[in-house]
């Protein structure tokens, strides 16, 4: 399903929202405030109205600093959202923010039609699972991990290299895994484990990287904006966010993950019109 809408789409020049539902204490834009299966549930449902064409559910928090949660505990969280989401409608999208092989399976097992590794890869047995069941799979680069990736953050003139050389290995991976290239997806990963000045290099690079990659971004409420505009709280980033996703997908971004859906819903729906 997901592999006809994202070619669907494509072919319109129109990209995919995924709305962000992180179902963590300690997410650093929204944690808690999702945590319980009925609040998550009502939260997905909302992201649904507001135009959101994926879910995109995370179970562990990968914000700098995040301490790891076993899978047990993650699969707790994210197990009940899926099934009530699939037993509403079992056409809902889905995508699991994750990285464990396990989790990736059982999701895969419950229906899911994505999922989104931020670190990037797993065993090939895993991503062959995964790619038998014609999900799509989102690589995200990211320098180091969590609890320590802006220790020591990949600076302006190493930044693109080395995100490159990830692309290529990442890309020529999935395909032997079995994926097809429409269901593929690489991401910069913005703000992990980068320099500000990297992450604009980054965007600014967008185009190059969408001639040879579907490309997704996640710059909903990052850091960074707050340094770069001077706003402390992450829930009061959104317009700034917006400002970035709608460039992201003039540069050639065609899947964008975002807290503020419908406002992005509107706006590209505005451009429609003009």
């Amino acid at each position: 399903m997901l592999r006809e809408i994202v070619k669907t789409r494509l072919l319109q020049d129109q990209f995919l929202i995924l709305g962000i539902l992180n179902l963590t204490p300690d997410s650093f834009s929204d944690g808690s405030l999702y945590f319980s299966p009925k609040q998550a549930l009502d939260r997905a449902l909302k992201l649904l109205e507001d135009g959101a064409d994926i879910l995109d559910l995370g179970g562990e928090s990968t914000r700098p600093g995040a301490q790891l949660v076993d899978s047990d505990e993650e699969w707790r969280r994210l197990e009940p959202v899926i099934r009530s989401l699939k037993n509403i409608d079992e056409k809902i999208l889905i995508s699991i923010d994750t990285s464990k092989p396990l989790i990736m399976k059982k999701a895969v097992d419950l229906g899911v039609s994505c999922i989104n590794n931020v670190c990037g890869l797993v065993d090939d047995k895993t991503l062959e699972y995964i790619a038998s069941a014609q999900c799509s799979y989102i690589a995200m680069h990211m320098h180091g991990v969590p609890q320590t990736m802006q220790a020591c953050p990949l600076v302006k003139n190493q930044v693109l290299e080395d995100v490159n050389h990830f692309f290529s290995l990442a890309h020529q991976k999935l395909l032997s895994c079995g994926f097809t290239k429409d269901r593929i997806w690489m991401d910069p990963g913005i703000g992990f484990g980068k320099t500000d000045s990297s992450n604009l290099l980054l965007l600014r690079s967008l185009k190059d990287f969408s001639e040879k990659y579907n490309m997704a971004v996640g710059l909903s409420r990052k850091s960074f904006l707050g340094r770069i505009f001077n706003i402390e709280k992450a829930q009061d980033r959104d317009l700034s966010s917006k400002a970035f996703e709608i460039n992201a997908f003039f540069l050639g971004a065609r899947m964008i993950r975002t807290h503020d859906v419908k406002n992005l819903k509107s706006i590209m729906l505005l451009g429609d019109r003009v």
